[in-house]
């Protein structure tokens, strides 16, 4: 009988793990679904801010090739992970790898995804809709449009 409670019991765990973990995903995907919205850029990374908080950072960008001229539209919750004007853009996201100034990036927004070409590495990182308030705190304090 008390193999019985601990096997129940068990299960009524894994499934609570399963329901929290579809959940979480559905909700992440359903928040970066404004990312579809086709906005494309490359350029050449000219500044890097690093917070405390779990590697998060600000790139700031010189635009060579882009499909919009400005970017900067608000959310209800959450910020996007760019901001774009004219020749100058920003982008929110951790920095995991060493990443140097004079870096290559590339953001395609509909995949979520932007490309780097370093003097170091080249590879892939991801982007997503930034919701962590000290995360959001840190790119406003750190933007360079809030100086202009």
């Amino acid at each position: 009988m008390k193999y019985i409670k601990f096997i129940l019991l068990f299960l009524v765990f894994i499934g609570s793990i399963l329901y929290i973990t579809k959940k979480g995903a559905k909700e992440y995907t359903d928040t970066n679904a404004v990312l579809k919205n086709g906005v494309v850029f490359e350029g050449t990374v000219t500044d890097i801010k690093r917070s405390h908080n779990h590697g998060f950072g600000v790139l700031s960008v010189n635009v060579s090739n882009s499909n919009v001229n400005e970017f900067s539209k608000e959310l209800k919750h959450g910020i996007y992970p760019y901001r774009i004007k004219g020749k100058k853009a920003e982008i929110y996201l951790p920095i995991y790898i060493e990443r140097e100034i004079g870096d290559r990036i590339k953001l395609i927004s509909d995949r979520e995804s932007i490309y780097y070409k370093g003097k170091k590495s080249e590879d892939k990182g991801e982007v997503y809709i930034i919701t962590n308030p000290s995360d959001i705190e840190f790119a406003k304090e750190n933007s360079i449009f809030n100086k202009e």
